[in-house]
């Protein structure tokens, strides 16, 4: 390597050293499906999750281009002595099909509660309710290299017919700085505190459907 190339190497060096573990999307690199009929993408981060949400066939697809709302489009007021212009047709907007779960995590709802990445598992442990608040606790269990100070995940809510019905990102561990005893370290299984989650409703929510995918791992 020449000194110019190097000169000009060694910042992008520094700076791809310096992203958090989760600045590069993740890429599937292979699909397995279990013994219990579950399938399971892992991907190139050391990553994995469950495939529970349903695909639409051909049909439902279609059947959702049809479904659109009209959205008529703003027009200038006409002058007085200004001839009738012919009407212009209203763009149709196309609805969001809804996050459906699949039959297979509906009939096996503990593959939801779960999720690793690099070494670093998250799952589930207990729901308690403070009226309207709904309070999380999770395990976590580190057999990743370096010490962590912090755990982030998304939270995905689906109600009792398997619709999406909230979206979370919790801290499910934070460490204190300088207070070595708090880091995550490898080999460790923590419970975290209690996450207190608003704006749901407990009715629609009695069998506990959370589908959880870790976001962020990150060191001091």
């Amino acid at each position: 390597m020449t000194p110019l190339k190097g000169r000009l190497l060694l910042p992008l060096t520094a700076a791809l050293l310096c992203l958090p573990l989760t600045a590069l999307a993740a890429s599937k690199v292979a699909e397995v499906t279990l013994d219990n009929g579950a399938r399971v993408i892992l991907k190139d981060d050391f990553s994995w999750e469950y495939l529970i949400i349903e695909t639409p066939d051909a049909s439902a697809q279609a059947a959702e281009a049809g479904d659109t709302e009209l959205v008529p489009e703003a027009s200038a007021p006409l002058a007085a002595a200004a001839p009738s212009a012919p009407a212009v047709p209203a763009a149709p907007v196309a609805k969001a099909a809804p996050v459906q779960l699949n039959s297979t995590a509906m009939t096996m709802p503990e593959l939801l509660g779960k999720a690793g990445k690099d070494g670093i598992s998250v799952s589930f442990a207990e729901a308690q309710w403070q009226g309207d608040r709904l309070g999380l606790v999770f395990d976590i269990s580190s057999e990743h290299n370096e010490e962590l100070v912090e755990v982030l995940v998304q939270a995905n809510f689906f109600d009792d017919q398997g619709q999406k019905i909230k979206q979370e990102e919790l801290q499910v561990w934070r460490a204190i700085k300088r207070l070595p005893d708090t880091y995550l370290r490898k080999g460790q299984h923590r419970r975290s505190d209690i996450i207190w989650v608003e704006g749901l409703d407990k009715s629609r929510w009695q069998k506990q459907l959370l589908q959880l995918k870790i976001t962020e791992l990150s060191t001091w």
